[in-house]
C-alpha cells in the first residue's frame, strides 16, 4: 500500500465514492476536518492512486447490453487464469475470485442476441473452465453507484449530499447523447477534472460544462465516483450472497438488503435476490444477515461464498487493492465514432 491510511483519509476516501466530484470543502464541512488538511490528503489519496475518481458511463447505454450475473466453476490449478481472462474482457465489468470453491463470480453486460457467442466462444473457450452458471438480472435496487461505505456517519452522507443513486436509472436502457460521449472522453481518467480544463478542452464556458454534467448525472447516464477497495476502508470481509424467497417477498428482501450500509451490489435476477456486501468483521457480517434471515423466515438457506480476491471493480482493474487499468465497453465504441 503506497500510504497508510488513518480514520481521517478513510472518511475523505468515503465521501469520494459518495461524490467524486464533492469540493474539498464541502467535504470538510461535512467530516468536521480543517479544509485545508482535507484537501492535502485528498490530493495525496488520488495521486498515489488508492482512490481514482471515475466517470463511469451507464451500462445499458448505446445498444441496450443486457446485464448478467456470472458464475464460473474452473480447475483449481486454473482458477486464477479463468479469472484474468474474465477480467480482461471489457464486456464483464467485475470479476472477484472466490475463497469458498473453485469459482469466480463476476458481471457481463452483453447485446442482444450475443449471448450465445458469449457462452460458446467466451466462457466455453477458457482453457480450465469446468461449469459456469449465467442468470439475466431483472433490475438493481442497489449499484456500486450508490454505496455509501459505513465510514461516514448518517449526517455526514446527507451533508454531502447526492444520496439518491438513481438504481432505477441504471437498471434502465438509456441513450448517451453526443454531448455526454464528449465528456466521458474528457473524463475518462479523472473524474474530477476541473471545470475549466474541460472548458477548454470542449471549446464551451465553464457554466456549459456545469449544466452538462449535472444533466448527465441526473439522467442516469454517467456517475462520477471514487473507485477504492474496501479493504483500504477497514471492510476486510467480502462476500456474495444468494437468496431465494417467496415471490412476492422479492423486492421487500431486496430493500432489506440494499438498507444496510454494507450493501455494495443488490440485484433480482429471477427468483433470486443477489448481493455483494461487504463489513469489518465476519461477526458484523453474521449479525445482519441473522436480522434479515429473522424478518424474512421463507429465506432457507442463505447461500453465501466469501471472496478471496476482487480483481476487478466498476471496469476498473486492481492490483494489491489498488485500481490500475480501466476499459470500458459499455459506451460502445462504434456507436461513438
Amino acid at each position: 500500500m503506497p500510504i497508510a491510511l488513518d480514520d481521517v483519509d478513510r472518511r475523505i476516501a468515503a465521501a469520494l465514492v459518495q461524490d467524486g466530484r464533492a469540493p474539498w470543502r464541502r467535504i470538510a464541512a461535512a467530516i468536521g476536518e480543517p479544509e485545508r488538511s482535507v484537501a492535502r490528503r485528498g490530493a495525496r489519496l488520488l495521486e498515489s492512486g488508492v482512490v481514482r475518481v471515475l466517470a463511469i458511463p451507464n451500462p445499458r447505454s448505446g445498444v441496450g447490453r443486457e446485464g448478467y450475473v456470472l458464475r464460473v466453476s474452473a480447475t483449481p490449478g486454473e482458477l486464477r487464469s479463468v479469472a484474468e481472462a474474465l477480467a480482461a474482457r471489457e464486456d464483464v465489468p467485475w470479476v472477484s475470485i472466490l475463497s469458498s470453491s473453485s469459482a469466480c463470480i463476476g458481471e457481463a453486460y452483453v447485446r442482444p442476441g450475443e449471448l450465445p457467442g458469449f457462452l460458446a466462444d467466451g466462457l466455453g473457450s477458457m482453457p480450465g473452465v469446468v461449469d459456469y452458471r449465467v442468470e439475466p438480472i431483472s433490475r438493481y435496487h442497489r449499484t456500486s453507484s450508490g454505496w455509501r461505505p459505513d465510514v461516514l456517519t448518517a449526517e455526514q452522507q446527507e451533508q454531502l449530499g447526492e444520496l439518491d443513486e438513481r438504481a432505477n436509472l441504471f437498471s434502465e436502457e438509456v441513450e448517451l447523447d453526443q454531448t455526454t460521449r464528449s465528456l466521458l472522453e474528457a473524463m475518462a481518467h479523472d473524474g474530477r477534472a476541473t471545470a475549466e480544463s474541460l472548458a477548454r478542452r470542449l471549446s464551451v464556458s465553464k457554466a456549459t460544462i456545469g449544466t452538462w454534467i449535472e444533466k448527465a448525472r441526473a439522467s442516469g447516464q454517467i456517475y462520477i465516483r471514487g473507485v477504492v477497495s474496501p479493504v483500504v476502508l477497514g471492510l476486510a470481509t467480502e462476500v456474495h450472497v444468494r437468496l431465494t424467497p417467496r415471490l412476492a417477498e422479492l423486492d421487500a428482501l431486496a430493500d432489506r438488503l440494499s438498507s444496510l450500509p454494507m450493501t455494495r451490489v443488490c440485484a433480482v435476477t429471477g427468483a433470486t435476490v443477489t448481493a455483494n456486501l461487504v463489513a469489518s468483521s465476519s461477526t458484523a457480517l453474521e449479525r445482519a444477515l441473522r436480522e434479515v434471515a429473522e424478518e424474512f423466515p421463507s429465506v432457507e438457506p442463505i447461500r453465501l461464498d466469501h471472496v478471496a480476491e476482487s480483481i476487478k471493480r466498476s471496469a476498473v482493474r486492481f492490483v494489491d487493492e489498488l485500481p490500475t487499468d480501466v476499459s470500458y465497453a459499455w459506451a460502445d465504441r462504434e456507436a461513438s465514432a
